[in-house]
């Protein structure tokens, strides 16, 4: 934990320096700006005192004008010298002393070609440093809203602790149905289950049949496990439910039945550990998400990136925009170099087009350009992938995209990369 603060806040010094980098160049800029306008202005005062004086009797000196303005004078007196030559060219006896004015035009043409172009070269500049300043100041305002911290269980007050017996000697007696199933002849291995589930937070039956088969010693899930977990349903220790709306899942099978300790089955983990349980991994993120399926499909890819050596987040804040936009990330990963990553989590269904649109912009902008997206298959990339490019135009971005599906079934993306593309614009 100490190791990613510190990598957050090397990241935000690196931050701060580019930040003072892009101020000095932009004061650079600035500088050359003033030095275009001082040369301007002596042109002026050179070649057209009259105007020099009407100004400032007037009470607006050169100096407090735009460069645009102090551009356009210069072309208008150079123009009227242009005809003062002319007219010397008819009157003129003396060849040479026209010569001379020719030159002197020409030099001041050069000049003011010369500054054109490196006003236009600055104000290019200034430009692009604008941007960048945008784009380094939504990544700071990101890195100090999102803790880079994967979330562990909360640690119980005093208050909510359960004694810790409840079968000592001055206590009260354990409830009927606890003592009635203490002395069942499977009540060890139902226990060990039990406890395993209150600890974890695991709600997806295939992973708790896989956790509980390594636990008993089971090479493989089969009717002794079934039925050790139909037994704890049936004495109301676990509920086992399926809240989809339908049996397919995106990603590919069907959905699985998920599990979480009943109202008995919290108080016998209690009596068993002396601890109060894990929250369910399905009913701690289901009020983040818009569905189950959506939950479900979070809770997958958490584990896909997981196996690919990320730090996951599941629960990550929200991250409030210097425009006033607020992004709300899925996923939020830490990688092998300290790096944190904004993950939204996509399902293939059908979306309000303008909804879209402002969510990634405003992924864009608290990524910094950088944006992961799971999708839970090979369509719905697709969709997203057309639908990003169609909401940020030609901005410069980096999209890293991946599906389920595909993951599920063995695939990967470029150097064995968990991400099947990874496309760079602008």
């Amino acid at each position: 934990m100490a190791a990613d603060t510190a990598l957050a806040a090397i990241t935000l010094e690196n931050l701060r320096q580019l930040l003072h980098i892009q101020t000095e160049l932009r004061e650079q800029a600035e500088t050359r700006g003033r030095k275009a306008q001082r040369v301007l202005v002596g042109l002026l005062e050179t070649f057209a005192p009259d105007e020099v004086d009407q100004r400032l009797k007037a009470g607006q000196p050169l100096d407090s004008l735009p460069v645009e303005e102090l551009e356009q004078l210069v072309r208008l007196h150079i123009g009227n010298q242009l005809h003062l030559a002319q007219a010397l060219l008819k009157d003129s006896q003396s060849a040479r002393s026209l010569q001379q004015v020719r030159d002197q035009l020409e030099q001041l043409r050069s000049q003011h070609e010369a500054l054109g172009k490196e006003n236009a070269r600055l104000a290019s500049q200034v430009a692009s440093l604008e941007v960048e300043r945008d784009h380094l100041c939504n990544q700071v305002a990101a890195l100090q809203t999102v803790s880079p911290v994967v979330p562990v269980q909360e640690s119980l007050t005093d208050a909510e602790k359960p004694p810790a017996s409840r079968t000592g000697a001055n206590g009260p007696p354990e409830p009927v149905w606890m003592a009635a199933w203490r002395q069942s002849d499977t009540f060890e291995r139902d226990a060990r289950i039990l406890t395993m589930i209150g600890e974890s937070g695991l709600a997806r039956r295939p992973l708790i049949e896989a956790r509980a088969a390594e636990l008993l010693g089971i090479k493989k899930a089969g009717g002794s496990l079934q039925a050790l977990l139909s037994r704890l349903g049936e004495l109301n220790l676990i509920e086992i439910f399926r809240p989809w709306e339908g049996d397919g899942a995106g990603s590919g099978g069907r959905f699985p039945d998920l599990m979480r300790l009943g109202e008995r089955g919290q108080t016998a983990y209690w009596l068993l550990t002396s601890k109060q349980p894990a929250i369910n991994e399905y009913d701690r993120l289901l009020e983040r998400h818009v569905s189950p399926e959506h939950t479900l499909l979070n809770l997958q890819a958490a584990d896909m990136l997981r196996e690919a050596g990320y730090q996951v987040n599941l629960a990550p804040p929200e991250v409030h925009l210097p425009d006033g936009g607020l992004f709300k990330p899925d996923l939020v990963l830490i990688d092998e170099q300290g790096t944190l990553l904004f993950v939204e989590v996509e399902r293939d269904t059908d979306k309000n087009i303008e909804q879209r649109q402002a969510k990634w912009r405003n992924f864009y902008q608290a990524s910094g350009g950088k944006m992961f997206v799971v999708c839970d298959n090979r369509s719905c990339m697709r969709n997203i992938r057309s639908e990003i490019n169609y909401c940020l135009g030609n901005v410069a971005l980096v999209v890293s995209l991946t599906n389920l599906a595909d993951l599920q079934a063995g695939k990967r993306g470029e150097g064995d990369s968990v991400w099947m593309e990874a496309r760079m614009r602008g």
